[in-house]
């Protein structure tokens, strides 16, 4: 019995402990800081980040995959709600996106076209908390938010028509 209480003790204390670093102000919020147990505990949050979207995500693929169509609306709202913070194969994002920390990924890159249709399809919907990234389901249909799934399947292929319409809306917003 004193075996078993002195295990809930350790541990107890151990989280009385973590509470009372976490809480204490020592740990810095700062976008600007990096290094040391700021770098473990974003790594940390990416791993649990990571699980989580896989839990949730559904497991579909995307209906608007083969459709033309897609691809227009999907570029159209990425423009309008993605360009700014991921930019595009090579368009920078909006000055203030180099500010982010976490960086916004780079979407044609293989960490993100390695993901499921359904995963980023939750990724858009819902957004990823404390890293910048907003949630599109409350002012997007689910529709919508496939098509900018296809586009965002289609970034690494942009066609020179495609990249000319980011860059113009890159340089409207200068």
């Amino acid at each position: 019995m004193r075996f078993v209480l002195g295990i809930f003790v350790g541990i107890a204390g151990f989280l009385a402990a973590g509470y009372f670093v976490a809480t204490s102000g020592k740990i810095s919020v700062a976008a600007t800081n990096h290094g040391g147990i700021n770098d473990k505990i974003d790594e940390w949050l990416g791993e649990v980040s990571d699980r989580s979207i896989e839990t949730h995500a559904p497991r579909t693929t995307n209906p608007y995959a083969n459709d033309p169509g897609a691809l227009a609306v999907g570029l159209a709202h990425y423009k309008e709600n993605c360009l700014d913070c991921h930019g595009a194969r090579s368009l920078d994002g909006a000055e203030f996106s180099k500010g982010l920390n976490p960086a916004p990924p780079m979407l044609d890159m293989k960490g993100t076209q390695e993901m499921s249709d359904g995963e980023l399809f939750w990724i858009v919907q819902n957004g990823i908390r404390m890293s910048g990234m907003p949630a599109f389901g409350a002012t997007h249909k689910d529709r919508e938010i496939w098509e900018i799934v296809a586009f965002l399947r289609h970034l690494p292929e942009l066609t020179p028509e495609e990249e000319k319409a980011l860059s113009a809306a890159t340089k409207d917003a200068d």
